[in-house]
């Protein structure tokens, strides 16, 4: 019997990989950094605007965006719990730091790249940073 050749073994080990990969993309968001409890949350991401509507949301999440404009809009929808927002500029000093957020929209002058920091306590409602507004 003529035994197979190492580089059909070298194939799947590189497929293994490859799904590995692939998975651990799925299941970590690239871009930004979450610690918390979502329940029934339904985001929109992009390269400069960032979103989220939910039943419920504790703890933090946390984005970089590259804003097309020198003011990034910001919406709040604040049904219940509390929602804190921190945005630094590219060098990390804090330009924007509000807390305990109602429902209500405004604009944050900013330059080039931001880093957002959202924190919530049991917060119930949503979230619109950048984009157009409505």
């Amino acid at each position: 019997m003529k035994r197979k050749p190492a580089t059909m073994k070298g194939k799947i080990l590189l497929t293994a990989v490859i799904l590995g990969i692939i998975l651990l993309l799925g299941m970590f968001d690239i871009g930004s950094v979450r610690s918390g409890i979502r329940i029934g949350y339904v985001g929109k991401e992009g390269r400069s605007s960032w979103s989220g509507q939910y039943v419920s949301l504790d703890g933090f999440m946390k984005k970089t965006l590259y804003p097309k404009d020198d003011r990034l809009h910001i919406e709040v929808e604040t049904d219940s719990g509390s929602l804190s927002i921190e945005i630094k500029d590219r060098f990390g000093k804090v330009i924007f730091d509000e807390n305990d957020i109602g429902t209500q929209s405004f604009d944050v002058p900013v330059s080039g790249k931001i880093s957002i920091r959202i924190d919530a306590d049991k917060h119930q409602g949503g979230f619109r940073i950048g984009g157009e507004k409505k």
